[in-house]
């Protein structure tokens, strides 16, 4: 990310941005994304093909990502006013700026945490000729939108959780009708976004414009990687639409984030049978991922903006706990229920931790495991991803109590539990 001036649009170029924004958002265009064709020419006003969505949000940062619909480079401008969008992310890698026909991100960083921000994503339309003769068309610039970044000495905290939509376009409108009814400081899509990744045009219609909603466009999203999120052949390029947290590296879906009294961790559980199951055809190595996660929870858990928050919540997609005859994932029989090679790995890290609760999904169907000998913290399950079986979980966090709550989405509490503050 390199800081810089940001240019004015013209009016035509903020019309056309407006005009192509309110295209995706009302669902004019797309009502259900996964059907949309594809479009390899962007009619003029049309080149943005999703609102922006809030990734990777950090106290002093965050990452935009947006579709297109035609070959293009983008960047940001962000500024403390939405009359005053005097700096510039762009995303150069070894030289060249990003150009792509379906996918745009850009990381804005030197944000001061709990200070809101004004940014808009800027698209330009490219035509790539030759080596030497590329053709940029006019800058496209979207509506305005705003974020505040996380602030570890705010006195609130509030996430909210979705889990195992599986691409069902009734359950997603009123999942992303709800958020931005009642929108949370942040959303954790806790795994299962999909059925299996087959083509670019099936990511965008589910993580970036989801049954057409601008739902992390304010609010930042979190997601959780699930076991059908790996599958297909597409999967590999699922990093371009869901931006790994690049301070982790190799383990890019683990995250940490603390917001006031609440610190929040993610995890990836992989697949739901043995690496040596032949359904993965010699392709997977999920087994030394988790031993891996292992060492990163252990450190994660005790860095200093983590260790001393008051209350620390755990998401991971498969539960590492399982009811009596469940399977535990690491046999050739059947699939996981549970996750019993992530249970030994990350179970002591999080026991000695004194974390309150982990919450996951994958079962579909809804429960909540209290606090047990041996397992001090409770386990909070989501449901999905049908109309009649779909969770809320929501979650808010003072200096002294965590209360958090799941509900169906007829507005049905499920349950509700409150938490102590650790001593830490």
């Amino acid at each position: 990310m390199t800081p810089e001036p940001a240019v004015s649009p013209t009016r035509r170029q903020l019309l056309g941005g407006l005009l192509a924004a309110g295209a995706v958002v009302s669902g004019s265009q797309f009502t259900d994304g996964a059907d949309a064709p594809p479009s390899p020419v962007a009619a003029p006003g049309q080149v943005v093909d999703s609102p922006p969505v809030l990734q990777n949000p950090s106290s002093t940062g965050v990452t935009v990502v947006w579709a297109v619909s035609a070959p293009s480079t983008g960047w940001v401008e962000y500024g403390a006013t939405a009359d005053k969008l005097d700096r510039r992310a762009v995303a150069p890698a070894f030289g060249l700026l990003p150009f792509s026909e379906r996918f745009i991100s850009a990381r804005l960083d030197g944000l001061e945490p709990g200070k809101t921000i004004h940014y808009r994503a800027v698209t330009r339309p490219v035509t790539f000729r030759g080596a030497y003769k590329i053709e940029p068309g006019e800058a496209v610039a979207g509506p305005v939108y705003t974020f505040t970044p996380p602030d570890p000495a705010a006195v609130r905290a509030s996430f909210a959780v979705i889990n195992d939509t599986h691409e069902q376009t009734p359950t997603l409108k009123e999942l992303t009708a709800k958020l931005a009814a009642d929108p949370a400081d942040f959303t954790i899509w806790n795994g299962d976004v999909f059925n299996d990744i087959r083509t670019d045009d099936q990511v965008v219609a589910q993580v970036l414009r989801p049954a057409g909603a601008a739902y992390a466009a304010n609010r930042p999203v979190l997601f959780t990687s699930g076991n059908h999120d790996v599958r297909g052949v597409a999967a590999r390029g699922l990093s371009r639409a869901i931006s790994p947290w690049a301070e982790h590296g190799a383990l890019g879906r683990s995250f940490t984030v603390r917001h006031g009294p609440l610190a929040v961790v993610g995890l990836d559980t992989g697949e739901d049978k043995p690496d040596h199951h032949p359904a993965w055809g010699g392709l997977a190595a999920f087994e030394p991922y988790r031993v891996a996660q292992a060492a990163w929870l252990a450190a994660a858990l005790k860095r200093p903006e983590i260790a001393s928050a008051p209350f620390v919540v755990v998401f991971c997609h498969i539960p590492l706990w399982g009811l009596p005859g469940d399977n535990p994932g690491d046999t050739l029989e059947g699939y996981a229920s549970y996750c019993r090679h992530a249970q030994t790995l990350w179970h002591p890290a999080l026991a000695a931790a004194n974390v309150q609760l982990l919450v996951c999904g994958h079962t579909h169907k809804h429960r909540y495991d209290a606090p047990a000998e041996g397992r001090p913290y409770g386990q909070l399950v989501g449901g999905g991803p049908k109309l009649d079986r779909a969770t809320l979980i929501r979650g808010v966090a003072t200096g002294e109590k965590l209360t958090v709550t799941a509900s169906d989405l007829a507005g049905k509490e499920l349950g509700a539990w409150t938490f102590d503050a650790r001593k830490v």
